[in-house]
C-alpha cells in the first residue's frame, strides 16, 4: 500500500490491540509508504476541560455546561454502559452552549442536538450499506434479537447476572474508548514500531499530495469534521522490510 489512513479507531483499542494494528500498518506499507491518523487529542481535551473551569470561577456565561461536556469528554466514552452514554443525553436535551459543542465536535453533534441520533445513524446506514452487507445485517437482527434467544437467556439467567451479559455485550461493541493518546504518547508508538518523519498535521496539511481533495478530515470548504482531532503522519524507511 502506499498509503494507510485510519480515523477515530486507535482510541477504541486496548493498547496492544492498537500497537498490533500500528505494527500491521507497517507491514502493508511499501517502503516511504505513508500512514496518516486521525484521534481525539487527549491534550486538547485537558486544555479545554481546564479552561472551562477558569472560566466557571470568571463567571462567563454556559462555562459550567462547557465543564460538564468536556467531563464527560474524559470519562463517558470510557465508562457508560448504554449506547450514546450521558453525552447523548445532554445532546437531546438542547443545551444552550451549542455554539461550543460545535466548535469542540463540529458538525456531527448536531443531529442529537435537534434529533433522535440512534434513528439519523440507522437511516444514513441503510442507504449506503451494499445489498448483501444488508442481508447480513438481517440475519444478525434475526439470531442476535430473536425472542428466542432472549427467553433461553433468561431462562439460565437470574437479573442480576442478566444485567451483567448485557454490560458485557455492549462492552465489546466497538462504541467504547480504550486508550487515549498525545502528541507524544502517538509520536512514541509510531517510532518505536520503525516508522520515520512524524509529524503533527492539520486537518488541511499533508505529505500525501492533493489530500484536501479526498474530503476525508476536511469539509469542502475547508472546516475540520472533526475539530476535537490530534492528526499525526510517518513514513515507512525505505531499508525496512516487514
Amino acid at each position: 500500500m502506499d498509503i494507510v489512513y485510519h480515523s477515530h479507531l486507535l482510541e477504541h483499542l486496548e493498547e496492544d490491540e492498537g500497537e498490533h494494528l500500528t505494527r500491521e500498518c507497517l507491514r502493508v506499507l511499501k517502503p516511504n509508504g505513508i500512514i496518516r491518523i486521525a484521534i481525539p487529542d487527549l491534550e486538547k481535551i485537558c486544555q479545554d476541560y481546564l479552561l472551562s473551569l477558569q472560566q466557571v470561577d470568571q463567571n462567563v456565561e454556559l462555562a459550567n455546561l462547557n465543564a460538564k461536556w468536556m467531563r464527560m469528554e474524559l470519562f463517558d466514552q470510557m465508562t457508560r454502559k448504554v449506547s450514546g452514554g450521558k453525552m447523548l443525553e445532554f445532546l437531546e436535551s438542547k443545551p444552550a452552549n451549542k455554539q461550543f459543542l460545535v466548535r469542540r465536535c463540529g458538525q456531527e453533534v448536531l443531529p442529537g442536538l435537534l434529533l433522535n441520533t440512534k434513528e439519523i445513524n440507522s437511516t444514513s446506514h441503510e442507504k449506503v450499506l451494499p445489498f448483501h452487507l444488508k442481508i447480513k445485517q438481517l440475519m444478525k437482527k434475526i439470531l442476535v434479537t430473536s425472542w428466542l434467544k432472549e427467553m433461553l437467556i433468561r431462562a439460565l439467567l437470574n437479573n442480576s447476572e442478566h444485567e451483567a451479559f448485557q454490560l458485557g455485550q455492549f462492552q465489546q461493541s466497538g462504541e467504547l474508548h480504550k486508550h487515549m493518546y498525545d502528541r507524544i504518547s502517538i509520536k512514541e508508538l509510531l517510532q518505536k514500531i520503525g516508522f520515520i518523519k512524524c509529524t503533527i498535521q492539520s486537518h488541511l496539511s499533508s505529505f500525501i499530495p492533493n489530500w484536501q481533495d479526498f474530503n476525508l478530515d476536511n469539509s469542502n470548504q475547508g472546516e475540520p469534521k472533526k475539530p476535537d482531532s490530534l492528526y499525526i503522519e510517518a513514513v515507512k524507511p525505505n531499508n525496512l522490510n516487514h
